[in-house]
């Protein structure tokens, strides 16, 4: 039986992401980057979603410009 990813494992996803484009503190992906990457690496974009949810939750990311998500101090900490 196929498990479904735990929250770390969605947040995980989200910061990955942030590393594919090289990110720094205070870079901000769109929707488009999220789902481009996403899609190429067969995530579910649901999951993506929860992690962005959790891991602004925890500091690692917050809203930035035209709906993106910036990622902070935090967040480029644990990649």
């Amino acid at each position: 039986m196929a498990t479904l990813p735990t929250d770390d494992e969605k947040v995980r996803m989200v910061l990955d992401i942030f590393k594919h484009f090289g990110s720094r503190p205070g870079h901000a992906l769109g929707a488009k980057n999220f789902t481009a990457v996403g899609a190429k690496a067969g995530l579910n974009m649901s999951d993506i979603a929860d992690g962005i949810r959790v891991g602004g939750e925890r500091g690692l990311f917050e809203d930035g410009p035209n709906n993106s998500v910036k990622l902070t101090d935090a967040g480029f900490a644990e990649m």
